[in-house]
């Protein structure tokens, strides 16, 4: 029995064609969705889960983007009494600029990341190069990062899984809480609406639009559904209508 508990946070918002996120549909609708962390908490451990965007009042990069000082990820942590030095490890689900810009800043933990995903990020394809740049560079943090080969148990209660799709070396993380398992999806699944996607998509599951191999990608989404009771979307704005998942 595990007493695990997951907290969203909401650490900023994007502004972007709806289409980016479900795959040759909805294109010209625009929509803002949250960037989202995931503070998992329980068992003697604290792991984060992603650590958001950069401030963007540094630096203006992937606009429209705006963080409120409440969201920024420290001050986040800060409301449940937890300092960045507490984390004690972190969980990037893949490189993107609105998962994993704020390493840095938790200077005691371990920073989780699978191999597959430093392969790409450190020679992306033209197409997701934008998605890379992030404010420090990712090249800053390449001592930080302890690479993962496949799917892992990282704590009691808390496992990840490689599961390309969104980005060759994705990870979700899933959480045995006392009640069921959580799957943290990450960027396969950013909207609700993608996994439910039957009655208006035609599909059991709906990929979004970046990625390298579709055939991946659906192959990941099938087997996520072995992976997890409830199913967490990376930009969804419903998750943050609980503010804990037990």
């Amino acid at each position: 029995m595990t007493d695990l508990v997951i907290r969203p946070l909401h650490v900023g918002t994007v502004g972007r064609d709806k289409a980016i996120f479900t795959y040759l549909r909805n294109m010209g609708e625009r929509i803002e969705v949250p960037v989202l962390a995931w503070y998992v908490e329980g068992n003697g451990r604290r792991i984060l889960v992603d650590t958001g965007g950069h401030d963007p009042s540094e630096i203006q990069l992937h606009a429209p983007y705006r963080r409120t000082p409440a969201q920024d990820p420290v001050a986040a942590l800060a409301s449940f009494g937890v300092a960045p030095e507490q984390i004690d490890t972190i969980i990037l689900t893949h490189l993107h600029w609105d998962h994993a810009s704020n390493t840095y800043r938790f200077p005691k933990a371990r920073v989780l990341v699978q191999r597959e995903e430093l392969r790409y990020a450190a020679a992306p394809l033209p197409p997701h190069r934008w998605a890379y740049r992030a404010h420090p560079p990712l090249s800053s943090h390449w001592d930080r990062y302890e690479a993962i080969d496949g799917d892992q148990e990282v704590a009691e209660g808390v496992s990840v899984h490689l599961t390309p799709g969104h980005t060759p070396g994705l990870q979700g993380v899933a959480v045995r809480t006392a009640s069921r398992v959580y799957y943290i999806a990450s960027d396969n699944v950013p909207l609700a609406e993608m996994w439910h996607a039957l009655k208006q998509y035609g599909a059991s599951h709906w990929p979004g639009s970046i990625h390298v191999d579709l055939e991946a990608y659906v192959k990941s989404l099938n087997r996520i559904e072995e992976l997890g009771d409830v199913i967490l979307a990376s930009h969804e704005a419903s998750v943050l209508d609980q503010s804990e998942y037990r």
